[in-house]
């Protein structure tokens, strides 16, 4: 599409437009060839063709109050450090393009890969019991050694608690909000999306001045699902936002996780339906997701390349004792009879090893590998 820039504006007015949504917006788009054709181009008779959407757009297209709409938007983006994606541009999550009901705009605050390699979705009830944040805190730092990036609705209870722990461990987060960037729901939460900005981004379809009305939620939860390779679900009732995202993530042939809880715990009946409906995976850690989506594959396969990088320059003196540390430390006397090596050869390859970074000194004169 030729000049991506200017046809943002056209876009974000043709979804000003009556009867017009995301999905009716693209198939306009895909016709016509931009949305900036819609407005300038198309004739009435093409238009007429389309039926009441076709003259739903003639009648409002020449209204110069839904390009002011546009510009509003723009002129806030420049001014807040916020980018404008459209599902043309190359930068647009492709795990969300390949949804039916994908956005067509996307406005991000912040900067951050959204078509990271690994991308995992943590929700849950917003009244979150001691053993649901336990395990989200406990899930997220386990998450870290897999590179993924955490994607939540920075709502009460297990949201919030998804971020806060990203945020304090360094790792990525992208919050998906259900209105506006010129505002923060729950306001409570204005200084954790100020921290999430940091690393990662808040994400939202909305245009600034929206509300975060409550039909705004379920539409926001199709992005959370749509953009990660998992959903995990951490607590939550029979019925609610979670529920609704698991669902999602299903019909989006997303994997979905939930952590599991006694019977008799409100909060967590509706993990234990997803889990007993085959709806979602039961997780009790990340080597769950690790397994189910192969990363523990990938990730030993990579640390046996890295570790056959670092040990590359060894002599085979040194092998020997890299492989006998390998699963724990020993005494330099335990070294020496494993390795059938005089003592003064082990203490002296010890010191190469150490000197190169590979293997460090322990008190009591014990070793292992760094």
């Amino acid at each position: 599409m030729e000049n991506l820039l200017d046809d943002i504006r056209y876009q974000i007015a043709l979804l000003e437009i009556e009867k017009v949504g995301v999905t009716v917006a693209r198939k306009l788009i895909d016709h016509f060839g931009s949305a900036k054709a819609i407005f300038l181009e198309a004739s009435e008779k093409d238009l007429k063709e389309l039926g009441t959407v076709g003259k739903s757009i003639i009648a409002n297209r020449n209204d110069a109050s839904i390009l002011s709409f546009a510009d509003a938007q723009i002129k806030f983006a420049e001014n807040q450090n916020t980018t404008i994606i459209s599902y043309y541009d190359k930068h647009f999550p492709n795990r969300l393009k390949h949804i039916n009901d994908a956005p067509l705009i996307l406005y991000q605050k912040g900067h951050c890969d959204l078509n990271h390699q690994r991308m995992v979705a943590i929700v849950g009830t917003r009244q979150a019991t001691d053993y649901g944040r336990a395990f989200c805190e406990s899930l997220i730092d386990e998450l870290k050694s897999y590179d993924a990036y955490v994607v939540s609705g920075l709502a009460f209870g297990i949201d919030y608690c998804a971020h806060q722990n990203a945020v304090q461990k360094g790792i990525h987060n992208i919050a998906v909000m259900a209105h506006g960037l010129d505002r923060v729901y729950p306001s409570e939460h204005r200084k954790m999306a100020s921290e999430i900005i940091q690393k990662g981004a808040l994400l939202t379809e909305y245009p600034i001045n929206t509300n975060p009305d409550r039909e705004n939620f379920p539409q926001r939860n199709r992005i959370v699902a749509g953009m990660v390779d998992a959903v995990v679900v951490i607590e939550s009732a029979i019925k609610g936002g979670s529920m609704i995202t698991a669902k999602l993530g299903n019909d989006y042939n997303r994997d979905v996780f939930a952590l599991p809880g006694k019977y008799t715990d409100e909060q967590s009946l509706g993990c234990n339906h997803l889990i007993k409906t085959n709806q979602a995976h039961l997780i009790e850690s990340s080597k769950d997701i690790g397994y189910i989506l192969g990363w523990e594959k990938t990730k030993n396969q990579k640390e046996k390349v890295i570790q056959k990088q670092l040990f590359v320059d060894l002599n085979p003196q040194e092998e020997i004792l890299v492989e006998l540390l390998r699963d724990a430390d020993k005494s330099i006397d335990e070294i020496a009879i494993s390795s059938a090596m005089p003592i003064s050869q082990v203490s002296t390859q010890l010191l190469m090893l150490e000197f190169k970074g590979i293997v460090k000194q322990l008190p009591g004169k014990r070793y292992q590998l760094s």
